[in-house]
């Protein structure tokens, strides 16, 4: 699972040049046994130029992001009608 995210981040890179991209959810719970391959994926997969830019980080928000992004969403729509 690991190298195959690790495939898909690597063309994320490859297309956009991040500075960041965050792991969130219940991926994030893994830490290392998930990061490891990912990491060696996107070394292999990505354009090094590119690669070296950008940072790979776990959410410290754990499972809760999702629901978190959702509210600030809600959020964010209810304060642009008033």
């Amino acid at each position: 699972m690991g190298e195959k995210l690790g495939r898909g981040i690597a063309t994320v890179i490859n297309m956009f040049n991040p500075e960041l991209i965050i792991l969130g959810g219940s991926l994030s719970l893994t830490g290392d046994t998930i990061l490891l391959p990912i990491k060696s994926a996107i070394n292999k997969y990505s354009l090094s130029i590119v690669n070296n830019d950008t940072q790979l980080k776990l959410s410290k928000l754990g499972e809760r992001a999702g629901v978190m992004g959702a509210c600030l969403l809600v959020r964010d729509k209810l304060l642009s009608l008033v």
